[in-house]
């Protein structure tokens, strides 16, 4: 057991010193009548009253009163948590606070610029959970991950270049800071962080870190702060009201487009500029699109479980009792008064200062839903939860389940395209529209579906909440009845969609193998045409083997058949050379025979002349073989006599 409020604890002290200024009171009283009366005379003359009407009374107006002090304490037995489930996506906005971003060529300066478009994007993601951060030299996130877009914007609203101590501009700090962040809280999914500066890296540190981000899924989104042109950096404490950089040099800043196209193009994120006429809210919604939604259950109120009834119904009791037996009826009158005024003074003004304050919160809550404003709304509502009138709290849980459904029937009519507004559940005092699906302009999937289902039931859980504080609520149950229909019917489209899928990818399997089938069949006859192409080269190539063999064999042999003429001839002439050798040695030994015998007949006979003609004959044909063009002269013979 505590107490909400403990300091009225120490009211506890004031029955305690009543205790004993009765008990220093009762003693003073009777040793002053004791010196009045002798003691022989007190039983005469001193009346007593019985101790139960006088030690009674006051010991119960003592316990009363503590009683009734322990009440007011408000004791409580913990608190009931009423959940709540948001689903929205992660952005970290971070602003430059460098030196450079308090030039002024844009108005007043580029920081107010960043800060303003900042405000901006805030605005244009009223449901998603966003975290501030500052950088120049160094980065440090001084806005967790939150839903409160109201501290969110206070702190925004506090920023200067004070807050980060190292000068310079570093993106790759930013990024270290911005993972490190998501890491924890949201390590599942993509992320974005948006750059607000204007592109004067200094350290340029990001490249390694850039393609470190993008694998673990870091939509990085720079948006350009300030002109082309540039404008000098103010400096209070500088000559002209200007800074100087360390040569004493004035410097002008100018916007680094192509540093943060490139540094958003190496994430594979996105690039804008801030200038008249553009609209940062479209593009931040176009680019959360990229983003995964991130479901997360939060406790929207706690609600105590009171205990003060158990104390304040016994101090009533207490009291009264105390004053009935220490009343003296002839006194009754102004007795009953004052009862009926302390009973007035203790009963009625707490719970109804409490309905009242409740009943207004309630009543902004509905009003912040009507403006489209769900955070503040959800806000306001948790405040009338923490009254004990239970039709009050019915009503507060029925609105804060029907800002959430509303937004789960805007996802739902978004996935099918359809244009209108979405259908809101009923308010306790409002009639509902029946939840239809949206007619089939898109053609959502079976999961993105299914995260509609699982919304709708978890949406369910505010009026299952509304029914336990008042079992009778009307509203609420017919909600529960309508919001279960609803996803009984998407659930039939789911297995609808699930069961066209498949025959889709039976179809796509099917198309694929007739493919397969047919690239096999292409690549046989390829294979079969090229063998054929194979074969005929080879033939080519034999036949061609074989025409060169057959030329090389005639080749031999004209080269032998010339080899053999040639042989023949060099022995035709060797034959020739050895008949001349014989038929001049002839000649010789013939002369030697004539110069042996000078007597015989000089005069050839018939048979000598008959060899000497046939010897020219011969001689005769073989210069002519020999191809000699002038006639061997006939050797002279003398004619023999006929005689």
């Amino acid at each position: 057991m505590s107490f909400l409020y403990p300091l009225v604890l120490i009211a506890l002290l004031v029955p305690l010193l009543l205790a004993i200024l009765g008990v220093l009171a009762q003693h003073s009283a009777r040793q002053s009548w004791q010196r009045l009366v002798a003691p022989a005379h007190r039983a005469t003359l001193v009346r007593r009253h019985p101790l139960w009407r006088t030690a009674l009374p006051a010991a119960l107006g003592l316990l009363g009163l503590f009683s009734a002090i322990l009440a007011a304490a408000r004791p409580i037995n913990g608190y009931t948590e009423t959940a709540a489930v948001a689903n929205g996506r992660n952005l970290i906005i971070a602003i430059d606070v460098s030196r450079s971003m308090e030039t002024a060529d844009v108005t007043p300066s580029r920081l107010e610029e960043a800060r303003s478009a900042a405000y901006e994007l805030i605005d244009a993601l009223p449901t998603d959970k966003i975290g501030l951060m500052v950088f120049s030299g160094e980065a440090d996130l001084v806005v967790p991950l939150t839903y409160d877009h109201v501290a969110l914007k206070e702190t925004l609203q506090n920023i200067n270049r004070e807050w980060v101590a190292t000068g310079g501009t570093n993106f790759g700090r930013v990024l270290q800071r911005a993972m490190q962040d998501f890491e924890r809280s949201a390590p599942d999914g993509t992320n974005a962080l948006v750059i607000l500066s204007d592109g004067e890296d200094t350290m340029d540190t990001s490249a390694t870190l850039a393609k470190e981000a993008r694998e673990k899924k870091l939509l990085v989104i720079t948006v350009g702060i300030g002109t082309a042109a540039g404008g000098a950096i103010p400096d209070s404490n500088g000559e002209n009201g200007l800074w100087q950089n360390a040569e004493g040099k004035h410097v002008i800043s100018k916007l680094d487009a192509t540093r943060l196209a490139d540094f958003a193009k190496a994430t594979g994120g996105d690039f804008f500029t801030m200038n008249s006429g553009t609209n940062l809210a479209a593009f931040a919604r176009q680019a959360a699109e990229k983003l995964d939604r991130h479901e997360e259950k939060f406790s929207a109120a706690k609600v105590p479980n009171d205990l003060y009834q158990w104390f304040a119904l016994p101090a009533l009791l207490l009291i009264v009792a105390a004053i009935l037996l220490s009343t003296e009826w002839r006194k009754a009158p102004r007795i009953v008064s004052a009862l009926v005024l302390l009973l007035a003074l203790w009963c009625t003004p707490h719970s109804a200062a409490a309905t009242e304050a409740s009943a207004q919160a309630y009543s902004r809550g509905l009003t912040l839903k009507a403006e489209g404003q769900a955070d503040k709304a959800r806000e306001e509502l948790a405040q009338a939860l923490l009254d004990e009138d239970a039709s009050l709290q019915a009503a507060a849980y029925l609105a804060m389940g029907n800002i959430s459904t509303a937004a789960t029937f805007d996802k739902l009519r978004a996935l099918y395209n359809a244009p209108g507004e979405s259908p809101v559940p009923a308010d306790a005092t409002e009639d509902e529209e029946d939840p239809q699906v949206a007619p089939s302009a898109g053609q959502p999937g079976p999961d993105d579906l299914q995260k509609i289902v699982d919304e709708l039931k978890q949406n369910l859980v505010p009026y299952q909440d509304a029914l336990k504080a008042n079992a009778n609520f009307a509203p609420a149950q017919k909600n529960i009845d309508k919001v279960n229909a609803l996803v009984k019917k998407l659930e039939e489209e789911i297995e609808r969609l699930k069961q066209q899928q498949k025959q889709d990818d039976q179809q796509k399997q099917d198309d694929q193998q007739k493919q397969d089938d047919q690239q096999k069949q292409d690549d046989q006859q390829k294979q079969d045409d090229q063998q054929k192409q194979d074969d005929q080269q080879k033939q080519d190539d034999q036949q061609k083997q074989d025409d060169q063999q057959k030329q090389d064999d005639q080749q031999k042999q004209d080269d032998q058949q010339k080899q053999d003429e040639q042989q023949k001839q060099d022995d035709q002439q060797k034959q020739n050379d050895q008949q001349k050798q014989d038929d001049q040695q002839k000649q010789d030994d013939q002369q030697k025979q004539e110069s042996q015998q000078p007597h015989a007949s000089k005069e050839p006979n018939r048979k000598e002349k008959a060899q000497h003609r046939a010897a020219s004959i011969l001689k005769m044909h073989l210069d002519e073989e020999k191809g000699s063009p002038i006639p061997q002269q006939q050797p002279s013979v003398r004619p023999a006599k006929d005689y």
